[in-house]
Order: C-alpha cells, then sequence, then structure tokens
C-alpha cells in the first residue's frame, strides 16, 4: 500500500526546474519522471557505445555513424555523471522505475489472463482460431507458458496490493471525470434550454409581428378592392 502511495505521488510530482525553450525565451516545469526519462536514455546510449557487437548491428558496421553515437554517448556520459551525483534524484528514479515496472507487471497479469482464458474456451478458440488447429494448438502453447509466469506473479504479494491500489485509483479517477463531464452537460443543457426559452419566445414576437403585418396587408387590399 505504501508503494502504490509513493507510485502515485511520484508519477505525478514536479521539480521547481525551469527549462528554457528552442528560442531561451519560454520556460517550462520539468517533472521528477523527465528527468527520470533522461537519465534512462542517457545511460541507453552510453550503454550503446560500450557494446561493439549491438553497436555494430545498429548502425550497420557504418564507421561514421558508429563515430557519431561514440561522440554523442561521451557527452551523454558527462551530463549522466552530473545528474547521478543528485542522490535525492537518483533515489527519485530508483522508485518511480519500480512503480512503472509495478504498473507494467499489473498490465501484464490481465493479458495473461486473457489468453488463459480463451484457451480454456473450446468455443471462443475454434473462433478465434477459425477451427485452425494449429493455430489453436499454438495459442494453446502460450497459455501454458503464459499461466507458469502468472502463477508467479501472482505469489507476490506486495504486487498485487499495489495493483490492487492503482486498480482503485483509476477506477476513483474515471468516476471523477466522468461526474465532471456529467456537470459540464447538465450545465450546457441548462444553456441550451435557456436559449432555446429566448429563441422561442424572439421568434413567437416575430410571428406576431409578421401576422400583424400580414393582416394589414390584408385589410388594405379589401378596401382596395372595395373601392
Amino acid at each position: 500500500m505504501q508503494f502504490s502511495s509513493l507510485f502515485i505521488s511520484l508519477m505525478l510530482s514536479t521539480a521547481v526546474v525551469a527549462k528554457g525553450g528552442k528560442n531561451g525565451t519560454s520556460t517550462k516545469a520539468v517533472t521528477d519522471k523527465s528527468l527520470c526519462k533522461e537519465m534512462a536514455s542517457l545511460t541507453k546510449l552510453v550503454n550503446l557505445a560500450a557494446n561493439t557487437t549491438k553497436l555494430e548491428e545498429k548502425t550497420k558496421n557504418n564507421a561514421t555513424k558508429i563515430a557519431d553515437i561514440q561522440a554523442k554517448a561521451s557527452e551523454a556520459s558527462t551530463k549522466l555523471t552530473t545528474m547521478e551525483s543528485n542522490t535525492t534524484l537518483t533515489a527519485t528514479c530508483a522508485v518511480i522505475a519500480a512503480a512503472a515496472q509495478t504498473e507494467d507487471d499489473c498490465s501484464s497479469m490481465k493479458s495473461l489472463q486473457k489468453l488463459i482464458t480463451l484457451a480454456a474456451n473450446a468455443t471462443k478458440l475454434a473462433e478465434k482460431t477459425k477451427n485452425n488447429a494449429t493455430k489453436a494448438d499454438a495459442i494453446t502453447a502460450k497459455a501454458a507458458k503464459a499461466q507458469t509466469k502468472l502463477d508467479a506473479l501472482m505469489s507476490n504479494s506486495t504486487l498485487m496490493s499495489a495493483c490492487e491500489t492503482i486498480a482503485t485509483t483509476k477506477a476513483a479517477e474515471k468516476t471523477s471525470k466522468n461526474s465532471t463531464k456529467a456537470a459540464a452537460a447538465s450545465a450546457s443543457s441548462s444553456a441550451s434550454a435557456a436559449s432555446a426559452s429566448a429563441t422561442a419566445k424572439s421568434g413567437a414576437s416575430m410571428l406576431d409581428a409578421k401576422a400583424g403585418l400580414l393582416s394589414t396587408v390584408v385589410i388594405v387590399a379589401a378596401g382596395m378592392m372595395m373601392l
């Protein structure tokens, strides 16, 4: 429960940092999450440059591209060292990364359960595969592996508690959004009703005026015919 609270608060927290815009005239807040994302990106670049095999695969052994990545990685390494010297930031990033992994695991459990349920339902499996035995067997095999992974995830009581909290929080947020939309729709409906009423009154007045004009025309025409 405490971990889930950290997940929610840290994913929404904002560091008091200003970052200049492209033209140097605008600023915007930088969240802890964005800083952690930048650190992860820098780390990924540094690790790529340090791995000759992956670097050659990435660049298709293009010497120019390799040199370019290595140069960027050198700059990234310097920046990364500076960022990592901030112990508060690194500690926050560790929790955010763990929280993100937790959310991924929760989502993964839903997908695994969906696959297992499909494989256990002969009718739906036949519909899904259009009675193709080969495809059905493949899904059944995947479901067996999914069951093993799901059992391992579900055995983690901390993870299960966190998933429950995340689900509850998301449900509350959805309810809140729906309530806000409903209130806005109600207000809009009231405004529309008021506008329609005013329009109706205006229309009635115009109709009365036109009717009066028509009556006048008829009376004048009748008078002309009697002359």
